[in-house]
């Protein structure tokens, strides 16, 4: 960041923690995109997703006079999603409510060029989402979002060796379901790793 992007970005910060919502929109507006494919990767749905990007922009705006100058803005907007999800979640338990087994739509945000790419990346997020959430959330994280182990550590609220340990677990755990159904990838992988996966799997 330039000195001039650095002043202008704790000048729109100071202002935001006085209440001026525009200041507080240019600051957020660089990472909504981000946080609407996360929250996207988190639960699956398109509407969701939106929902829970708008409603962490509500509750970060409630409270950007806390938010320490020094922080990454990204990293802490991405906390608040993920406890926003996890919030709506536990709502969603008490109030008994079944989860939806419906292939989700598309967030309208992802753009990938090919239609074999955006099947294949439907079936590896249709992996992802079978891992329980403590192995999901780190892969997603790291591996689909490209956060560093010092950021997902804060956003998670666990330290860097637990992300690593789940980081790892969770890859492991992929990687075994990928080997139990390689049927569903053989028609995207080169034939001789097709091969050897379905060899493996058996």
């Amino acid at each position: 960041m330039s000195p001039d992007e650095q002043a202008e970005r704790q000048f729109l910060l100071r202002s935001a923690q006085k209440g001026n919502k525009a200041a507080f929109e240019k600051l957020i507006t660089p990472h909504l995109s981000k946080l609407y494919n996360l929250a996207y990767h988190l639960v699956q749905h398109r509407d969701d997703a939106a929902d829970a990007v708008q409603d962490t922009v509500i509750k970060a705006f409630r409270s950007i006079h806390g938010f320490r100058e020094e922080a990454d803005l990204g990293t802490w907007l991405s906390r608040i999603l993920r406890n926003t999800i996890l919030d709506e979640v536990k709502r969603a338990v008490r109030r008994h409510e079944e989860a939806t087994e419906v292939l989700p739509e598309r967030g309208e945000h992802i753009t990938e060029p090919g239609m074999e790419k955006r099947e294949l990346r439907d079936l590896m997020l249709g992996f992802i989402n079978e891992l329980s959430d403590k192995l999901r959330e780190p892969v997603v994280l790291y591996d689909l979002e490209g956060f560093s182990y010092e950021e997902i550590a804060e956003i998670l609220d666990i330290n860097i060796g637990t992300v690593k340990s789940r980081l790892s677990r969770g890859r492991m755990a992929l990687r075994e379901k990928i080997l139990a159904q390689p049927e569903k990838l053989s028609g995207y992988l080169p034939p001789q790793l097709a091969e050897s996966l379905t060899r493996e799997a058996n």
